[in-house]
């Protein structure tokens, strides 16, 4: 029973990983474009966009059309390496549980094993998030450089920026799989009576929909996360002004302990959010959304479609192997 539990789980495991890396390559694009539109107001010295479409124009007139798949090597990795220990401590856990899993507990599991599968993929998500924002012709460093550059950069813990808001943001695949699922459970029943319904593109808009839903409560801590993950993401612009690093300098020697604390929060993804209120206002949170929610409709709802291909087709090629052993067997 074990056995074929971790099973299922492998199977899982192996098609979430295919298809995450189906839609992360047919929406590179979209995805360069949304994060420069979360950041583009801390970088004044970068292209300042209006909105999606301007982007595109910006980047394709200026730029080239190959900066949209900057990083998609490393991001294809980190794809398939996340999906994989998604999908399979996420259906592992279910699994183990033995019964249907209430709202909460199936919430726990979808951030149990996102907070464990990001461990594994922060720093390539990291390199990801700096290579989009450089231009195709600059992009020169490899993987393994620019891990260095980071850790050069901030230390060892450089590698893992944006991971606590990386915490917070596993509530976005454990708010997918939840709608998702119960989504499925009561519609695509209705529907299968039905032959002139294609259940497969049913299971396709209930994905994608539940991935929007989930994007657009989450998508402030998506903003913040990527503000961590740019260099020097932990000071504010003024930070390099001569005449107020003095004055810091003076005040740290009178710093009580709410101060420390405060500098300490400052540098997590909820001191983010409040200095992006602070300084820019509450519409600096929701940047490039609509790139996001696009971007996050057609993401989960490819990925859950290539996903059930995939699983299939591994399901078959399991089956025609196991059912030929019994006649090399029997002559």
């Amino acid at each position: 029973m074990a056995s074929s539990q971790a099973l299922e789980a492998l199977g899982h495991a192996i098609s979430g990983s295919f298809g995450t890396a189906t839609s992360t390559a047919v929406l590179a694009p979209l995805d360069l474009v949304t994060t420069r539109l979360k950041v583009q107001r801390q970088l004044e010295d970068q292209a300042q966009y209006a909105g999606v479409l301007d982007a595109f124009r910006s980047i394709v007139r200026d730029e080239g059309a190959a900066t949209f798949y900057s990083g998609l090597g490393a991001d294809v990795a980190k794809s398939i390496i996340d999906s994989f220990l998604f999908f399979g401590f996420y259906n592992f856990l279910r699994q183990r549980s033995g019964k249907a899993p209430g709202v909460l507990q199936e919430v726990a599991f979808g951030m149990l094993a996102g907070a464990a599968s990001k461990a594994c993929t922060a720093p390539l998500s990291n390199v990801v998030a700096r290579r989009q924002m450089t231009p195709a012709e600059e992009e020169t460093r490899s993987v393994a450089q620019t891990l260095r550059d980071m850790r050069s950069e901030g230390g060892v813990g450089a590698l893992w920026a944006g991971y606590s808001a990386t915490l917070v943001l596993t509530l976005n695949p454990s708010i997918t799989m939840l709608l998702n699922r119960r989504l499925a459970e009561r519609v695509i029943p209705m529907l299968e009576e039905e032959m002139d319904v294609p259940v497969a593109w049913v299971a396709f808009l209930l994905a994608a929909l539940s991935k929007s839903a989930a994007t657009a409560l989450t998508y402030p801590f998506q903003t913040a996360k990527t503000m961590l993950q740019m260099p020097n993401a932990g000071s504010d612009e003024e930070d390099g002004e001569g005449e107020e690093e003095e004055k810091r300098k003076r005040r740290a020697k009178r710093r009580t302990l709410w101060k420390r604390l405060a500098a300490a929060l400052d540098r997590t993804i909820f001191g983010m959010i409040l200095r992006l209120i602070r300084t820019e206002g509450l519409r600096a949170l929701y940047d490039g959304m609509e790139g996001e929610l696009l971007k996050g409709f057609f993401s989960h709802g490819l990925t859950m479609l290539a996903k059930g291909f995939f699983h299939r087709l591994v399901i078959r090629v399991w089956l025609m192997s196991h059912a030929r052993r019994p006649l090399k067997t029997s002559g």
